[in-house]
């Protein structure tokens, strides 16, 4: 565990902290620095068991709205996490799924409530509250880089921008009501933390 902490900490202060580029390569590098955490997240957040998948199935990644990656998980798909293989899924946003009729929204709902993490895109802005409200209860680590995304209610950890560095802050109620447990690790690394004193994390 000592070895993935280092490893996780050398992304924050090595990759996080890149001079600013030009605008179109500056947000692809931005969403290259937000897929590794996204992907590093997974080491420091325990699930119920009943939600963890068999050593045999992925831990899945799931993507909801205008998704801003591209390319940005390429190198981690072939990478593990507690053992599994890690698979990206990516869904229509709330309003264009609403517009594909009961049945094949109910299945995307779902899909979508299999997810380990789940990222909300800046096109749900509006209807942060209502997805998290339909995934309540599924155990779900909801992501963000919205603003007033954890205020919104239900939002886990949230994307920041600061002096061009990508930042992040977690509301630690919302993952207790999502009946995850974030490990201390990962707690000191951010910017914020709802609902929880500096004893708690240390």
């Amino acid at each position: 565990m000592k070895i993935k902490i280092y490893i996780f900490v050398c992304l924050f202060l090595a990759l996080f902290t890149a001079p600013k580029a030009q605008a179109d390569s500056a947000s692809s590098r931005e969403y290259q620095v937000k897929a590794a955490f996204l992907y590093n997240f997974i080491m420091f957040v325990d699930w119920p068991e009943e939600k963890m998948p068999a050593v045999n199935e992925p831990i899945i990644i799931g993507i909801i709205g205008e998704d801003p990656f591209g390319n940005a998980f390429d190198p981690v798909k072939d990478k593990q996490a507690k053992d599994r293989k890690v698979a990206v899924k990516r869904f229509k946003g709330l309003k264009d799924l609403k517009k594909s009729g009961e049945a094949e929204f109910n299945q995307e709902l779902e899909a979508i409530r299999k997810c380990h993490l789940l990222f909300i895109c800046l096109s749900e802005e509006k209807v942060v509250k209502e997805i998290t409200d339909l995934i309540k209860d599924s155990n779900i680590l909801t992501v963000g880089d919205v603003p007033k995304f954890l205020e919104a209610g239900g939002g886990i950890i949230n994307f920041v921008l600061e002096e061009q560095k990508v930042r992040f802050e977690i509301d630690a109620n919302a993952a207790m009501l999502a009946g995850l447990k974030i490990r201390s690790q990962l707690l000191r690394l951010a910017t914020r933390v709802i609902g929880m004193s500096q004893e708690a994390k240390e």
